[in-house]
């Protein structure tokens, strides 16, 4: 046994957090851990996805450096020319939409452009030519309105009073209202040219107001006559932004209606041919320097890792999990689908859209009777049970509405499609992965979270406790209480299992401050490092923690779950003691309805044909010693049956 137990201690299992471009983090935390540790399960959802395939695809190639190579695509992230950007390519349908998300993510600091002129260059590139007239319309009534009125304006014999009444509120309501409603700085930077920048911005604001004020004069008319003016500047300022918002409003909903399902529901599709023309690298979108599509760059990278072209999952040495969500079922799917599974389609035509064809040529499905709901002239196909990896990754991914929903179709009896979108949305931090009650070995968690201040970037909790260090986060804003709301919708059964004794220990928490990761697609090379080298410090602590003193805290690690697992075994000796009676007569002569007969590989001719083992199954439980023992961990975990995922 003492072979057994050294044999097991070389190996481990991970599970990792989606996260977008947070992914960053995992490659150097699992080469770390590749130092002493063989991976025997590899699971994750979105990014974590991502890099739980491409670890298991160096697990796969680890004799021809395989992880040396899994530890250059961090360095061939933190290249200076935004790759990590560039793999996000938008298609014909959805350029310029494209453009607006883009130019939402730019910055002073990190991408020297300003995220407000970029947007407006996407705004105006995105809608149509009566669109623009219109929106000049309002424009130009915005520029000269002012003026006019201040010309047209005659107050007669109205009292001095009522004039400096009109004077003193413009004076009070204007500034105030427009501090609130000004844009947050994006730049921390102060220096001469952001101040100068800022000074250009509030004179081409206040354009309008120029005229009215040359050609005030100073008397309580004149000077109420401006005030109203800069009253009704404000106004139509506020009108122009409401007619923006609605002419785009009513574009995306027109967009949507007619083209969502064509674009698969996301502005990315992943594969197919992008260059960034002028006008999109005037929005922001990065110059192309031959940067791949996601999807192709993925499925190169996995071959290149394994050294296996067209990776599969059969083609693995480690047990790889990953988690999508069935959007039309509302439910979700370990991928490879596991048994019993229906029995998928697939259509030709839309998985091009989304991986390399030559994924898809890999997949030579049988053809089937049925035709796609979604092309009409393609003719469906069998998924094989034996998926490549680089479509597994692909159906976890997606981040919804950026990145392209992926179609099976399931016959229903008549074919209807279902959509798989990111994995994050059913379960973003699947720790329970690969969980045992007598686990051989840990399941390594990596997940992440917000860095506060003073607080350090990496933890890893002391592994005894269970509520020490419980997740907590400022609600004070209404925006603040929708997200919190959203978050715990989301990961809350993640969140309490990552709780447990036997599960804190083993979960490595990687904090990020705003700008890294997330949806940070322009992360500058410096920070794609830092966040590199906070997963190598996090994988480094797992790695010793587990593996200093002989191994003496996976020992640890052990005695805790079997614990754990003893009192679970007591409180099921308890329930067949006080409830076996109800049980043993059903064992022993219930007629097993012919409608349950598939149960079984030989059909029943009447009763339970294993009743009388299962009597003595629920005799030897009763039997257990009653608990519980004096020393069990503080937390009383529920033991209950849950579907396959």
């Amino acid at each position: 046994m003492g072979d057994d137990r050294e044999e097991f201690n070389r190996y481990c299992d991970v599970t990792m957090r989606g996260g977008a471009a947070s992914g960053v983090v995992y490659p150097w935390a699992v080469v770390e851990l590749a130092r002493h540790y063989r991976f025997r399960s590899l699971g994750g959802a979105s990014a974590g996805a991502i890099a739980a395939a491409f670890t298991a695809a160096a697990e796969k190639g680890r004799d021809d450096g395989g992880f040396g190579k899994l530890e250059d695509v961090i360095r061939w992230f933190a290249a200076p020319d935004w790759r990590l950007a560039q793999l996000f390519q938008p298609s014909e349908h959805t350029r310029k939409l494209y453009r607006i998300v883009a130019a939402s993510m730019q910055s002073r600091d990190t991408t020297g452009r300003s995220a407000t002129t970029c947007l407006v260059l996407a705004l105006l590139g995105a809608i149509g030519f009566r669109a623009k007239v219109a929106l000049g319309l309002v424009l130009a009534l915005w520029l000269v309105g002012p003026f006019a009125w201040f010309l047209a304006l005659d107050w007669g014999t109205t009292p001095t009073w009522a004039l400096v009444a009109i004077i003193v509120t413009v004076l009070l309501v204007v500034p105030s209202v427009l501090i609130r409603v000004r844009p947050k700085r994006r730049t921390r930077k102060n220096t001469a040219l952001t101040w100068l920048r800022r000074l250009g911005t509030a004179v081409l604001l206040a354009l309008p107001l120029i005229p009215v004020y040359l050609a005030t004069r100073w008397t309580t008319q004149s000077l109420a006559s401006a005030a109203t003016a800069t009253a009704w500047w404000m106004v139509l300022a506020f009108a122009f932004v409401s007619a923006v918002a609605t002419t785009y409003l009513l574009g995306a909903k027109r967009f949507l209606t007619t083209k969502a399902q064509t674009i698969h529901f996301g502005l990315v599709p992943g594969t197919g041919e992008f260059t960034a023309n002028f006008w999109d690298r005037r929005c922001g979108v990065p110059r192309s320097t031959g940067v791949p599509p996601m999807s192709d760059w993925f499925a190169d990278r996995l071959d290149d890792l394994s050294g296996t072209e067209n990776l599969r999952f059969s083609h693995l040495t480690t047990n790889l999990v990953l988690m999508t969500t069935d959007l039309s079922e509302g439910r979700p799917y370990r991928l490879p689908f596991s048994e019993p599974s229906p029995a998928w389609l697939y259509c030709t035509k839309c998985l091009n859209n989304v991986v390399p064809q030559r994924i898809t040529d890999t997949l030579d499905g049988t053809e089937t009777e049925h035709t796609c709901p979604l092309h009409k002239d393609s003719t469906l196909r069998t998924l094989p049970q034996d998926l490549p990896v680089a479509l597994a990754v692909r159906m976890s991914m997606p981040m919804p509405g950026l990145i392209a929903a992926v179609p099976l179709c399931c016959a229903e009896p008549e074919p209807r499609v279902h959509w798989f979108s990111d994995g994050g949305v059913t379960s973003n931090f699947p720790i329970h992965f690969f969980d045992s009650l007598l686990p051989r070995w840990p399941t390594f968690g990596l997940t992440l979270g917000p860095l506060r201040d003073g607080g350090d970037p990496v933890w890893l909790p002391e592994q005894d406790s269970s509520t020490t260090g419980t997740p907590y986060r400022e609600v004070s804003r209404p925006l603040q209480f929708a997200t919190a709301i959203l978050d715990t919708m989301l990961d809350w059964r993640d969140t309490m299992q990552s709780a447990l004794p036997g599960y804190r220990g083993r979960i490595a928490h990687i904090r990020l401050a705003d700008g890294e990761g997330g949806t940070n697609l322009f992360m500058t090379p410096k920070t794609i490092r830092t966040l590199a080298e906070r997963g190598r410090r996090a994988g480094t602590l797992l790695r010793d923690r587990f593996t200093a003193d002989d191994a003496e805290k996976t020992d640890r690690y052990r005695w805790i779950r079997m614990r754990l697992a003893m009192r679970e075994y007591q409180q099921l000796a308890a329930q067949a003691k006080q409830r076996a009676d109800l049980y043993k007569d059903l064992a022993d002569d219930y007629p097993i309805p012919e409608d349950l007969h598939e149960w079984f590989d030989t059909p029943p001719a009447g009763a339970d044909p294993h009743g009388t083992d299962i009597i003595l199954t629920l005799d030897g439980l009763a039997a257990l010693r009653p608990g519980p023992f004096d020393g069990e961990p503080p937390v009383d975990p529920d033991l209950r049956l849950t579907p396959p995922e």
